[in-house]
């Protein structure tokens, strides 16, 4: 067998690798399998420290976690995007966010589809993306898992920052709604009596 480079470097981990790894549990075979793409039967070849080598580096190499946003990203000849206004998500959107967040971090990938997506028109610093239907664009998985890790935490902080500001405000929001629809109801009650 010849002799395989594995880069240890989280910057160097694809989003793909990271949950095949991640799903692989404690299984070394599988674990292997994820890091390198050999196949069962050459990994079983493999003596077993060079195995335990492997999976502590690379488990060592995930701690060492980055954050690099990318606002485009280039995968198969695909342009995409990030969503360039998250505040004003349509509901089918946050919906799909929230279902794939509950099978975290299998379901990333899928996650990934909705925040990026191809780029339909630019203008300077101006850019729109594909509007969202999930029958569409869960079909860019596969370009999806081939994200960078680095790119993927960035993407995810930005949203777990903007999802936070919105459970910080919603409960505000609401009882400024409530305040208000309650002076609605009162003024109506007002003029049905006179």
């Amino acid at each position: 067998m010849s002799e395989k480079i594995i880069s240890t470097k989280y910057s160097d981990q694809t989003l793909g690798k990271y949950v095949d790894f991640l799903n692989a549990g404690t299984d070394s075979v599988s674990q292997i399998q994820a890091i390198t793409g050999l196949k069962r039967d050459d990994i079983r070849k493999i003596d077993m420290s060079t195995i335990e080598k492997i999976v502590s580096a690379y488990s060592n190499g995930l701690r060492n976690d980055e954050k690099v946003f990318k606002q485009f990203i280039d995968i198969d000849g695909i342009k995409f995007g990030f969503h360039p206004d998250l505040k004003s998500m349509s509901f089918g959107e946050w919906l799909d966010l929230s279902e794939f967040s509950k099978n975290f971090p299998n379901q990333l990938p899928e996650l990934m589809c909705i925040l990026y997506r191809p780029v339909t028109a630019e203008i300077n610093l101006q850019y729109k993306i594909e509007e969202y239907d999930s029958a569409i664009h869960l079909k860019y998985v596969p370009q999806m898992r081939k994200l960078n890790l680095a790119n993927v935490n960035a993407a995810l902080l930005f949203f777990s920052i903007l999802r936070n500001d919105l459970v910080s405000n919603t409960p505000e929001y609401l009882e400024k709604e409530l305040e208000k629809l309650k002076r609605e109801i009162s003024q109506l009650a007002e003029e049905v009596k006179h």
